[in-house]
């Protein structure tokens, strides 16, 4: 029989939701609470978001932000050597910081979690240089950073993430005309050309003319996307990185280069040849979105297409300059974790992170010594458990309500 997990702190202070929820809030100093829930929460977390004050020198509404560089690293120390313990071997820490205490983290982090453990650097892309901005003498500041660690390299495992981009992939210039044949006897033309005659015109020139070059090429978009298995590029393999038996067969195409050869590969995509050079389809860059064809790629570790804009009015809290948007912590759970994982938050902020966990249908603690716990981060919840909250990636995530949560301290 499953136990019901025991929180650091038997005070319970209120409870909103399902009775049977383990999500909480904590409300005090998060070294204190950290501290005393080592026991309880060891090796709980799949994921925590670590996002600490960014040291600039500013002061906000909520808070004021500006400590002395050795004061501001004491304090993020201790904090990460009261979280370590409590990430699972396969879990990772998430931390956001700007460029004033960039260093300083990476430093901090090399040294508890270990320089091994580095999983990437993120540059996000949270602005752009406009405005009184674009006015400075020097470059304009425009982005963040995600220092991303795992507990242990070895059992980290990922999520492989996709993101969409507009139109097609111009290096995609090349169209089987006959997919159905035997390889060896596969034709090819360019993409135009066959766009050309699907649309029922002589030559592409004469497409442009009577559609406007626009068109055209929207119309050639729409069908590359749509015959995406037999669009393809040729890209030159890695000769000193492919077996001996593939070397063999890449000399052999390179002498023989309008024929199309194969080679069947047990652990890996079957290498096709033409002319020395890879077949790459479309198709395999191509994902369903909605009631469309879209091409998607990797993330990369610059992440410049979610927006800080428009996001004043999500989760119904007022949290200027400092609010981070759904969507980036989307991405973050998404990446690091699964449905039923933990996640914790131990800056907890207006409640992003645990709006976003229970959405995600993860289970989440969050932490926080200001006022705004019980201004921002509470009633966002509540919203969140009553399916009131239609902003941010509710209608992404299908959540409609449910749920709940308690609050200690």
């Amino acid at each position: 029989m499953a136990t019901r997990t025991v929180h650091p702190t038997p005070a319970l202070k209120r409870a909103y939701g399902d009775a049977k929820s383990e999500n909480a809030f904590f409300q005090g100093d998060n070294a204190t609470v950290l501290a005393t829930a080592q026991r309880a929460w060891k090796e709980r977390f799949r994921l925590v978001y670590f996002d600490p004050p960014y040291n600039t020198g500013r002061t906000f509404a909520e808070y004021t932000d500006r400590t002395s560089p050795r004061a501001w690293a004491e304090m993020i120390l201790e904090r990460l050597r009261l979280i370590h313990p409590l990430i699972r071997e396969d879990g990772a820490l998430v931390a956001q910081i700007g460029d004033t205490e960039f260093a300083s983290l990476h430093l901090l982090l090399d040294e508890v979690f270990g320089r091994d453990n580095r999983i990437s650097t993120v540059t996000l892309v949270r602005s752009a240089a406009t405005g009184h901005k674009a006015k400075n003498a020097g470059p304009v500041n425009v982005s963040d950073f995600l220092l991303i660690y795992a507990k242990s390299r070895k059992h980290f495992r990922p999520h492989a993430l996709t993101i969409p981009r507009e139109g097609s992939d111009p290096a995609y210039s090349t169209f089987l005309r006959n997919p159905e044949a035997p390889k060896d006897r596969w034709e090819f033309c360019s993409l135009r050309q066959a766009a050309t005659a699907h649309l029922g015109h002589s030559s592409a020139l004469q497409a442009r003319r009577a559609l406007g070059r626009d068109e055209f090429e929207a119309r050639v978009t729409e069908f590359a996307l749509s015959h995406a298995e037999a669009v393809v590029r040729f890209a030159q393999p890695r000769y000193e990185a492919v077996s001996k038996e593939a070397q063999k067969l890449i000399d052999r195409s390179k002498a023989n280069p309008e024929k199309v050869f194969t080679l069947a590969r047990a652990h890996h995509p079957d290498l096709i040849l033409r002319g020395g050079n890879r077949l790459l389809f479309l198709s395999d860059k191509v994902e369903r979105h909605g009631d469309r064809n879209v091409v998607v790629e990797p993330i990369t570790n610059v992440w410049s297409d979610i927006p800080y804009q428009g996001i004043a009015k999500e989760g119904g809290v007022v949290f200027s300059r400092n609010k981070k948007p759904e969507a980036l912590l989307a991405r973050i759970l998404e990446m690091t974790s699964d449905p039923g994982s933990w996640v914790l938050d131990p800056f907890c902020g207006s409640g992003t992170t645990c709006a976003v966990a229970h959405k995600m249908g993860r289970s989440w603690i969050g932490i926080e010594k200001g006022s705004h716990l019980g201004d921002l981060c509470i009633p966002r919840l509540r919203r969140v458990v009553d399916g009131v909250d239609e902003t941010g990636v509710s209608r992404a995530t299908g959540f409609s309500g449910g749920g709940g949560f308690s609050v200690y301290g």
